[in-house]
């Protein structure tokens, strides 16, 4: 950041004024441009920063500047805001320039609508307004050309409405006026450079199909989409039309909106014959749109965009097996639906849950480069934490949860994931920097947890939410569930410290009085925890409760006996697929994932969307949602046979022991490392199975072929070996 930037000032249109009651948001309000004029005599170096309060698109000589969508990271805006730097030098000329920036809501100035909590969103964050940006344009010397300041302008913009859920009305035959000095505030703000990639658009998704009713046109989309439409049409000047959208139809063929009736909707005022309309400030989760107010005829192109954060993939499968590919690439679709700046939980509600977070990471930083994401939400995570060390249940915190120990702090597993995701940062992508940064914050989390007694802490615990066995309200070994997820948290904690060098006795003793006291109150005499369910084995065969072998075969039993049906949640089904992989127990974990019948991963695909719904049946809140896509951290263990071990650091140091699948021919696996490409292949050949393994450069592996381990030593360059597994 140049000190310009430093000196800048926030500035916008005048402060909105939505009444005391917030009522007035719904009414006609046009969004803000700033601009001003500036000279450039050398155009090439030259660099605009810009930092929002709510997202923003700016434009040089009319020209749009970068690729990003929904531009404006949503953070406690109140204690760090980031900022983005942009090349601008082929926007730029010798001689006069202009810059004028737009500005939408985004999360600072979001409507008073309820959505998983009892208060309204806009009063449940810690700062709202109207939506502000702070700007310099630098040439390559440093020197500022212009930054925002009282002597930029202001005009109202096309949009009359917007907001990141319902969509946004636009009167396209709007030209604002220039309306005077833009309001400029001194910048106090704490900025910091942006660490997690901007959202790209990626794709182009046309109709798959389109019904003529009455009072509107259908659009099938072909499959789920999070993110943004463009609109080719015809219309007369004045003209209004309406396109609501849905993830699905009711039994008649129509939208079927959520029960919170929250309807995603565009409302567009229009020009005469031609006009264009494409989402600036939201996106839309949905794989229906009902267009109101037009014919067939008034069609040019309807066509969609997904949108979500530009991370660069780096895990991969490709194989033979269709049913096994279908999965792969539906949740890595449905993955990429769910992440917009932060980690979402499904495209329904949009926030950041932790509990999803811990539960997916490692599937989810097998497919993606995540460091960026998880450098900002560790310090979501230490921004948000209460006064007596508590953390909320998502983050940035919006002040939902149920089974919260108090205000500002979520349910235990939730929590669970602000040291858990500080091992997997040393652990995957070696930012030991990232622990150094947390640990005050995690040491005051684990005291914060020794301060309560356990018994009553435990029942703060959502438990292992997402199972087919969930009833109304309850979870599978709910309160056996809590006491674990203290002990995991106090562990995660531990390891943080381990890998710093700061071994801490009194936590240590702690964690070990807290082991005996889970297995005393929950063992039984034949070796299972709680109420024998498959989460409880689980839970004890991950955390070292009992004997893991025992306690996975126990687990693959209560399995067997439930007709091959996992019926674990979020965190169980996880856990259950690691310790079954482990212990030579895939043939499980297959069972389940090829299983065509309800209720089965593939049955819940058969509708063709290419995502995954968030539950395998019953109410259904999105079909658009994350929440059980870590299968795929399975995919690459077993199938791939690549896992990080428990003890690398950046990854260097993998355990490569693939199950070769009696329903596959062939697989590739690859995942890029920090140091390199490891790549794991096989095939079946006349002669037994054909396996060749790839590991790169400075990193350890254990390879384990027929039951005997083949450790291939860390080398300066990468080591390829091949290996027959004979028929």
């Amino acid at each position: 950041m140049t000190s310009a930037l430093k000196t800048a000032a926030w500035i916008s249109g005048p402060e909105f004024d939505y009444g005391s009651d917030n009522a007035g948001y719904f009414d006609e309000h046009h969004n803000h441009i700033v601009k001003t004029d500036f000279d450039c005599d050398t155009p090439e170096g030259a660099a605009l920063e810009i930092a929002s309060l709510g997202y923003r698109v700016a434009r040089i000589n009319g020209q749009r500047v970068g690729k990003d969508e929904l531009a404006g990271a949503w953070t406690r805006f109140d204690k760090l805001v980031y900022f983005d730097r942009y090349d601008i030098s082929d926007l730029l000329v010798a001689g006069k320039n202009s810059i004028e920036i737009e500005l939408g809501n985004g999360w600072y100035n979001p409507a008073p609508i309820f959505l998983q909590s009892k208060q309204s969103l806009r009063d449940s964050l810690s700062e709202v307004g109207t939506p502000q940006v702070l700007a310099a344009v630098v040439a390559a010397d440093g020197t500022m050309l212009t930054c925002t300041d009282a002597n930029w302008i202001w005009r109202e913009g096309q949009l009359t409405f917007n907001n990141l859920y319902l969509g946004e009305h636009r009167d396209l035959g709007f030209e604002g006026v220039e309306r005077g000095a833009v309001v400029a505030r001194p910048n106090t703000r704490v900025l910091a450079p942006s660490v997690v990639p901007g959202c790209s658009r990626e794709g182009v998704v046309m109709p798959g199909a389109a019904r003529e009713f009455a009072d509107g046109i259908l659009i099938d989309m072909g499959q789920m989409i999070a993110g943004i439409i463009e609109f080719h049409f015809h219309a007369r000047a004045g003209q209004k039309v309406t396109i609501n959208y849905a993830e699905q139809l009711d039994e008649e063929g129509r939208l079927l909106f959520a029960e919170n009736e929250l309807i995603q909707q565009d409302i567009l005022t229009c020009i005469e014959d031609k006009n264009f309309f494409t989402n600036e400030f939201c996106w839309h989760s949905f794989r229906y749109a009902f267009v109101e107010g037009l014919s067939m005829e008034d069609f040019e192109r309807f066509d969609a965009y997904y949108v979500h954060t530009a991370l660069v993939q780096t895990g991969d499968i490709v194989t033979d097996n269709a049913s096994y590919q279908q999965l792969f690439d539906a949740a890595r679709r449905t993955k990429l639906n769910c992440i917009h700046g932060i980690w979402e939980n499904s495209a329904f509600d949009r926030f950041g849950y932790g509990g999803d977070m811990a539960a997916l990471f490692n599937s989810n930083a097998f497919l993606f480069d995540t460091e960026g994401l998880l450098d900002k939400t560790l310090g979501d995570f230490s921004r948000d934490q209460t006064a007596r060390g508590g953390v909320p249940a998502t983050v940035p915190g919006v002040g939902v949860g149920t089974a919260c120990p108090a205000p500002g702090e979520g349910p235990l597993l939730w929590q669970l994931a602000y040291p858990y995701l500080a091992v997997r940062a040393d652990q995957w992508y070696g930012r030991k920097d990232l622990l150094e940064r947390e640990w005050p914050q995690l040491e005051r989390f684990s005291q914060y947890l020794l301060s309560f007694d356990p018994a009553e802490l435990a029942q703060f615990c959502l438990g292992d939410v997402g199972g087919i066995s969930d009833s109304e309200g309850e979870t599978p070994d709910r309160e056996f569930v809590g006491w674990c997820a203290i002990f995991w948290a106090l562990s995660c904690v531990d390891e943080v410290a381990n890998r710093l060098g700061k071994q801490n006795q009194t936590l240590e003793a702690a964690i070990e009085k807290l082991h005996k006291q889970i297995v005393e109150r929950f063992a039984h005499a034949d070796g299972s925890f709680g109420d024998g369910t498959q989460t409880s084995y689980a839970f004890a065969a991950a955390l070292g409760l009992g004997d893991g072998r025992k306690l996975s075969h126990k687990l693959a039993e209560a399995i067997r006996a439930n007709d091959g049906v996992v019926s674990c949640g979020m965190f169980g089904s996880v856990l259950a697929f690691d310790m079954l992989n482990r212990f030579g127990l895939d043939e499980f974990v297959e069972g389940w994932l090829l299983r065509e019948q309800s209720p089965s991963f593939l049955d819940m695909l058969s509708e063709d969307s290419g995502s995954l719904k968030g539950v395998f049946g019953g109410h259904i809140i999105s079909r658009n949602h994350a929440m059980m896509s870590g299968y795929v951290q399975w995919m690459a263990q077993a199938l791939g046979g690549i896992r990080v071990a428990d003890d690398a650091q950046a990854a260097n140091h993998l355990v490569i022991s693939p199950f070769f699948s009696p329903k596959t021919n062939s697989l590739t696996c690859s995942y890029v490392t920090p140091r390199g490409q490891v790549c794991v292949s096989w095939e079946r050949q006349a002669a037994g199975i054909a396996l060749t393994v790839t590991v790169p450069a400075g990193t350890a592996a254990d390879v384990w072929v027929d039951g005997a381990i083949n450790t291939l030593p860390a080398d300066d360059a990468p080591i390829t070996q091949a290996f027959l597994i004979e028929a």
